[in-house]
């Protein structure tokens, strides 16, 4: 298969393809064209801060309004709450007793 492919149709056009023959100051000339050239900038720097702040300020807007209007709590919910509520001071509780015993 390796064969097949390095003797294939294009291997052929490429070797019949005239060779391309760049001048050697060809970089000399591109970065003194680009010196030469006027650097102002497209928009000014000051005017991309303000569109990266205001693209930012619509996607939170975006953001916060697709959420939905309210949420419904049941009262089980509440209560399952409050009973994980009381976990953080029998932690400490707990912590407490464990360096008592040494």
């Amino acid at each position: 298969m390796s064969d097949d492919f390095d003797n294939g149709p294009l291997w052929e056009l490429l070797g019949r393809a005239k060779p391309v023959a760049v001048s050697p100051y060809f970089s000399r000339r591109v970065l003194r064209e680009i010196r030469l050239s006027p650097s102002r900038p497209l928009l000014p720097p000051i005017f991309l801060r303000w569109l990266a702040a205001g693209s930012l300020a619509l996607l939170a807007a975006g953001f916060f309004l697709s959420l939905p209007a309210g949420i419904d709590t049941a009262p089980a919910d509440i209560a399952g709450f409050d009973a994980i509520a009381g976990i953080d001071s029998l932690a400490v509780v707990e912590e407490f007793r464990l360096l008592l015993d040494y």
